[in-house]
């Protein structure tokens, strides 16, 4: 389900949201505008909870029975309608924007509100000091499409966590224990650099099977994007149940989010497999909100251990990028780094002749800590791979 950007009532209801969400506000709407504002919450989330809980509750009119009977009754009572037009209405508590009950937008809503069922028990009533609502001229009442019947859930697609190391001989793969230690590397820069996220929406790109998303835990909202289908099913998997993460498959030079939608940008283990470096950065600058972060790691091309096979006349594999050009490229999009950290120089992994000499060591702890000190300390231009840092101005 995509956002539907053509539609003036939904566009014009996303602008004024987004002109005034203030980064620890919560927002509650309608399960498309997700994928326009990242951080806005199912109406799932409203089990339990105060409309007073929410900064802004965002209504359609039309499927007023999408939202529990208890927090609509309440909602009428303790918030304002500050915006409203031919389809969605939009409350909040305290905003100081004027309240607009007596408007024709939502005097239509509240006729659609007492078309409702009676609720079991008591029921909260409209202010008393409100006039009985004058029906507009009869129009088509907008309804919810009927629920359809559930389908058998079917296991997701395996989709793997470790990507490729362009760095590994031809035919090597990775051992379990230094690949974990090389993904735990990333996690750690991951948190050092970005924190814990507080309120934040955050994009994963190229998210695969959703590995990255716990990392940020008081995030907004993460939404993850992928091309694979099978990758959105296994992340869609992990996370079930979980409102806080989203995933939808989506090319990243061709992304559907609005302008500024997103705080920080998460480009963990994908750089590589993208066929338009550039045009992927610069949409990725468009989405983020000025002063938002995006963290990048790449394979670096020119590493100690692929410079001694160049030197060898060794055939190396041509992927992967160097600090300078991807800087480059970062800072063409608009971002400027403000950070890069070297990770991991494990001879065994790629210095030709060495990896069968020290296979028994790839799986040492001690030696795979020391491959870790070594890449920070020998820093983005030597190490097996980079991570940057980068900020929109």
């Amino acid at each position: 389900m995509s956002f539907p950007h053509d539609d003036a009532a939904w566009a014009e209801t996303a602008r004024f949201l987004r002109g005034r969400l203030a980064p620890a506000d919560r927002v509650v709407a309608p399960d498309p505008f997700r994928w326009a504002i990242p951080r806005a919450e199912r109406f799932d989330a409203v089990d339990g909870r105060a409309p007073t809980d929410f900064a802004w509750v965002v209504v359609h009119k039309g499927e007023l029975d999408r939202l529990p009977r208890p927090f609509l009754d309440a909602l009428v009572v303790q918030t304002a309608p500050v915006f409203a037009n031919a389809v969605f209405v939009v409350f909040a508590q305290g905003s100081g924007l004027a309240d607009l009950t007596e408007t024709d937008h939502v005097r239509a809503f509240e006729v659609n509100y007492r078309a409702l069922p009676p609720a079991p028990g008591p029921v909260l009533q409209l202010a008393e000091a409100r006039p009985e609502p004058v029906a507009p001229p009869p129009t088509p009442r907008l309804v919810a499409a009927p629920a359809r019947a559930p389908r058998t859930a079917r296991p997701p697609p395996r989709v793997s966590d470790v990507p490729p190391r362009p760095w590994l001989l031809p035919g090597g793969g990775p051992g379990v224990a230094r690949e974990n230690a090389f993904q735990a590397e990333l996690d750690r820069l991951i948190v050092d650099y970005l924190g814990p996220a507080t309120g934040e929406a955050v994009l994963d790109i190229g998210c695969g099977a959703g590995r990255l998303a716990p990392l940020l835990p008081q995030a907004a909202q993460v939404t993850g994007i992928d091309i694979s289908p099978a990758a959105i099913a296994a992340a869609e998997a992990r996370h079930a149940g979980l409102r806080a993460f989203g995933f939808t498959r989506m090319d990243a030079a061709r992304m559907a989010f609005e302008e500024a939608s997103f705080d920080t940008g998460l480009l963990i283990d994908t750089v590589e497999t993208l066929a338009d470096v550039p045009a992927v950065l610069a949409e990725i600058s468009r989405v983020l909100a000025r002063g938002g972060r995006l963290m990048v790691s790449a394979t670096n091309r020119d590493s100690l251990a692929l410079r001694a096979q160049r030197r060898l006349g060794l055939a190396i594999p041509e992927a992967g990028f160097n600090v300078a050009e991807l800087t480059g490229m970062v800072r063409a999009a608009g971002l400027a780094v403000i950070r890069s950290d070297g990770c991991f120089l494990s001879p065994g992994w790629a210095l030709p002749g060495a990896a069968p000499g020290l296979a028994a060591l790839e799986e040492d702890p001690e030696f795979i800590e020391a491959s870790r000190l070594l890449g920070r300390r020998a820093g983005p231009e030597h190490a097996l791979a980079f991570v940057l840092l980068a900020r929109k101005g």
